[in-house]
């Protein structure tokens, strides 16, 4: 288990538990990695992520310590605290699928081509456009653009949803890859669906943008093989198709809830 989740499923046992509230300051990195048995630098990186997703907020301590402390603002707590549970369960695929395409939907049949998340939505279109990303560094671009979706209904409550869905989203759809027959033009498609969903929400067209995004969604696994309305948490088997050398194939099944993929980065090809 990734140290970062060790640390969240500490925090949800404790905080259950009453051991911990909201605001309270945390041990310091270094016994915290005492307490984890990982060494300091991984402990470090890990409360770095916990920041990043809105748990934590980290102070200088004595003699170069880092101080961790969850958040307590009210109107701040129930994303943290969303992302805190989604990041310690395992939900099984279909009800994640579901999930996405009942908030996605949602949020798009009410969204606002003024809203400001319209800008951040462009700027993940450019970066997804790059010819030298990996494919850790696409899909984690590709969470944000369907996050950054649901900003657009101007719910926060829904946006905190679909950002506890982060983690789980991006380790299937990471989890796919080795399934399908060619990632090159699986990665040209997802642009495209990506533009297209885009240009209908600018247009004002919320129909069409929340059709395009379930069809999105959907058409994901399917290409992979994977129904995601059968009792399972992972995907199958990949099925017997050409490999895109650049992309190495699953051998075996991948968890849900599984740690990075082993190996260096490989970039996201770009057709010619």
């Amino acid at each position: 288990m990734a140290t970062h989740r060790q640390v969240l499923q500490w925090l949800e046992n404790e905080l259950f538990d009453g051991h911990l509230v909201l605001g309270q300051q945390l041990p310091s990195d270094r016994d915290l990695a005492a307490i984890h048995r990982v060494s300091r630098n991984n402990m470090r990186e890990a409360l770095k992520t916990l920041e990043a997703q809105g748990i934590v907020r980290l102070f200088d301590g004595p003699r170069k310590s880092i101080l961790p402390m969850l958040v307590r603002e009210p109107a701040a707590s129930a994303g943290p605290a969303l992302q805190l549970h989604m990041a310690t369960s395992d939900y099984p695929l279909r009800d994640i699928v579901q999930t996405r395409v009942l908030l996605e939907t949602w949020a798009l049949e009410r969204s606002d081509p003024r809203h400001p998340a319209m800008a951040e939505l462009r700027a993940l279109l450019e970066q997804m456009g790059r010819d030298d990303l990996s494919l850790k560094e696409f899909h984690h671009l590709e969470v944000s653009f369907h996050i950054a979706l649901c900003k657009t209904a101007g719910n926060s409550v829904v946006s905190a949803l679909m950002s506890s869905l982060r983690d789980s989203i991006y380790e299937y759809t990471m989890a796919l890859v080795g399934h399908v027959p060619l990632w090159s033009a699986t990665s040209e498609r997802l642009r495209a669906e990506h533009q297209a969903i885009y240009s209908a929400v600018e247009a004002g067209d919320r129909r069409l943008a929340a059709r395009l995004v379930a069809e999105h969604i959907e058409y994901q696994y399917r290409e992979a093989g994977v129904d995601p309305d059968q009792e399972q948490r992972t995907p199958g088997p990949a099925p017997d198709a050409p490999a895109d050398p650049a992309v190495p194939v699953a051998t075996g099944e991948l968890p849900v809830r599984a740690a990075e993929e082993p190996g260096g980065p490989s970039e996201v090809p770009r057709s010619a």
